[in-house]
């Protein structure tokens, strides 16, 4: 079975290829990791420890393995596919992680539209900017953002407004952003189970998420659709471009909790939450980067429900001076148990320091340093340690980038 997933990896990866090079822009990134790390078992790895990588892995690591490319249709149509390998898979060795068709008319009156259909991810993240949604500033994203990672997506269709303040002499522009999407049923499940991690691993369309398997033994399928309910999201943002940005968002999968799927032993975890931050730049160099997220999922098999509310937020500051930048976030994250407790909780806060140096000619390198210290009870259960457990985690990336794509 793998093998036949291999072979199929590669006729995918011929075939985006051969796409791209006949596209308008495309991208092939390698990026490369020396991998020191002190975690017992990593949730990619079966395990409960918040990191990507485990002390019993391999020193060399494959951190990905990308190819996207972006294509005109005319003059206001593009499409846009990302696809990419990690070194841990579960199903598919290789996945698209966006695929969608953009409508980008030219503005009038002030106004700027734009329109999504497809896979993507919702404009949630202050701090996954990179092309990939990677981040410029570390490894191993933020608890946040690594949840949206691993669990979310959108599949279906968004559309956003701007009112370019800037235009008429102002100095913010005003926008307002609004989703409607399927093929979510399956996001919290992680989240329950093995509760926030900090790595760098963005689950392809249709794969499989969090711990190897879950409390029912069936994999667990964040991208499902079974319950026939539309989820949304709608947000705002107030943009001064190049100098600060802050937004707001709140997002609901709809799903019914007491829905299943008994052939894939999978529940209908409804899934919502609220966001809200702030990205400030000062032209010199300087990024400060502040996000927040609050909610709640659940589900409710046999009527009985269980609830799991979760709570993330972090702080970044960056400096960058000529190729090089050095950047520093503090996270703190929490899921609280009801009705199941204490199954699921936990609770943790982490450090994150990184340099980052453009080597010039395609290459990078990065060096980070990432310590997280985290009680959960999942954790406990396995190991009997029930207090703080501490995983340091030091990787050093070499990046190599080809194409012309300009994101």
């Amino acid at each position: 079975m793998r093998a036949t997933s291999t072979l199929l990896a590669l006729a995918a990866t011929a075939l985006l290829a051969t796409t791209a090079a006949r596209a308008a822009g495309w991208e092939l990134d390698l990026d490369l990791r020396a991998v020191a790390s002190d975690a017992t078992t990593s949730t990619l790895d079966g395990g409960y420890s918040p990191t990507r990588f485990s002390r019993h892995q391999s020193p060399l690591q494959l951190g990905r393995l990308r190819l996207a490319f972006d294509m005109p249709l005319g003059e206001v149509w593009r499409v846009h596919l990302d696809a990419s390998a990690w070194d841990h898979s579960y199903e598919h060795p290789f996945g698209l992680t966006e695929a969608y068709l953009q409508f980008r008319p030219y503005p009038r009156n002030h106004l700027r539209v734009r329109v999504k259909a497809g896979a993507f991810y919702a404009p949630i993240s202050l701090e996954n900017r990179a092309a990939g949604w990677a981040s410029p500033y570390t490894l191993s994203y933020s608890a946040l953002n690594s949840w949206i990672a691993e669990e979310l997506r959108t599949l279906g269709v968004e559309g956003k407004v701007d009112w370019l303040g800037t235009r008429s002499g102002l100095p913010f522009d005003i926008g307002a952003v609004a989703g409607v999407f399927g093929w979510n049923e399956g996001a919290g499940a992680a989240l329950a189970d093995g509760g926030f991690i900090l790595d760098d691993r963005q689950t392809p369309l249709f794969d499989t998420v969090g711990r190897v398997e879950s409390p029912t033994g069936a994999y667990l399928q964040p991208f499902r659709e079974f319950d026939g309910r539309a989820g949304y999201y709608g947000g705002l943002d107030l943009d001064d471009p190049g100098r600060l940005l802050i937004t707001a968002l709140r997002y609901d999968n709809r799903a019914d909790p007491s829905a299943s799927d008994a052939a894939a032993q999978a529940y209908a975890w409804h899934t919502a939450f609220n966001t809200a931050g702030a990205r400030l730049e000062d032209g010199s160099g300087w990024t400060v980067i502040a996000q927040w997220m609050g909610g709640e999922t659940e589900i409710a098999p046999s009527g009985t429900t269980l609830e799991w509310p979760f709570n993330a937020r972090y702080l970044l500051l960056s400096k960058s001076w000529g190729r090089q930048m050095l950047s520093a976030r503090y996270d703190r994250f929490e899921v609280e148990s009801r009705g199941a407790e204490p199954y699921g909780e936990q609770s943790g806060h982490a450090w994150t320091v990184a340099y980052v140096f453009d080597a010039g000619k395609s290459w990078t390198v990065t060096l980070e340093l990432l310590r997280v210290t985290s009680s959960a009870y999942s954790w406990g259960e396995e190991t009997g340690n029930y207090g703080p457990v501490t995983d340091d985690q030091a990787q050093l990336g070499l990046r190599y980038s080809l194409g012309n794509a300009a994101y």
